[in-house]
């Protein structure tokens, strides 16, 4: 009887060593590994203040269109930096206006469009860097037409 004991013994310590050696090493992973996450930084938004876009058709002014553009970015040093460049970036904003605005693109795609957005989304990557700059909105004002038209 002893000897069936003790040969179970074995037999279990076996079994036991082979299942944990099983578990720890040749076990596939499981899927549901605990990844933390980054938390997310909040946005901030810089307003610019409204400019005037004037729009010309054969050489005449035939509008004048108030815009405001605000751009968001990520809180701390990224709005820092925002606002030690917004000089910059309202004129780089405005010479990119002024190329894309011109009357029959206007009349295309209206006053603000995912193209214009884009390109604007593009202006302020080359003076902040890629990706430091979330997202760019284009407001329209006002349009008016100059009393000369």
């Amino acid at each position: 009887m002893k000897k069936i004991i003790i040969l179970i013994a074995i037999l279990l310590l076996l079994g036991g060593g082979g299942f944990a050696g099983w578990w720890f090493f040749l076990k596939a992973p499981d899927s549901e590994e605990v990844v933390e996450e980054i938390p997310e930084i909040p946005s901030a938004f810089l307003e610019f203040p409204p400019t005037v876009i004037h729009l010309i058709k054969e050489g005449i002014v035939t509008h004048h269109v108030t815009v405001k553009i605000i751009m968001e970015v990520a809180e701390g040093e990224d709005l820092i930096n925002a606002e030690r460049w917004q000089i910059r970036l309202q004129n780089d904003f405005m010479t990119e206006l002024h190329s894309l605005y011109y009357y029959r693109y206007f009349t295309q795609d209206g006053y603000t469009s995912e193209k214009i957005t884009q390109r604007l989304i593009g202006v302020a990557d080359k003076v902040m860097g890629k990706g430091v700059v979330r997202n760019v909105e284009l407001l329209v004002d006002s349009i008016t037409k100059p009393s000369n038209s």
